[in-house]
């Protein structure tokens, strides 16, 4: 059972998308609302596509960047916050944390796909 759990565990991360499409799936099937189960499936995905782009990093330039993504995300949560307070004056934390973390699914979703096609090409031509 363990060694089940580690190979779903590893195919996750390395396919975050697999994940993406199960718990979308999964979601439509019990709310049978498609909007809400993306939002459902985003929301519950967002840290594969962060581990899957710090491995990725790690894999093509041998780089941590632990510190980095959590540097990045205190960046954007304090530029979402500035933003938030500005609009509304009153900060609505569930939704301003709806937004950085979203935002972050959109950031890490692109940079995941930059990076594969990146590492591909990379390993093709090296």
């Amino acid at each position: 059972m363990i060694e089940f759990t580690a190979f779903l565990a590893a195919t996750l991360v390395t396919v975050p998308l697999i994940g993406l499409y199960i718990i979308y799936f999964v979601s439509v099937k019990t709310t049978r609302n498609k909007q809400v189960s993306f939002k459902i499936a985003v929301d519950s995905t967002v840290l594969l596509f962060i581990i899957s782009v710090y491995f990725l990093f790690l894999e093509i330039w041998r780089i941590h960047t632990g510190w980095m993504i959590v540097l990045f995300f205190l960046f954007t949560a304090l530029i979402f916050t500035v933003l938030h307070w500005k609009n509304y004056e009153d900060i609505k934390l569930r939704r301003l944390f709806k937004g950085v973390w979203r935002f972050q699914f959109v950031v890490f979703f692109i940079l995941y796909f930059i990076l594969v096609i990146y590492g591909m090409i990379f390993r093709i031509l090296a």
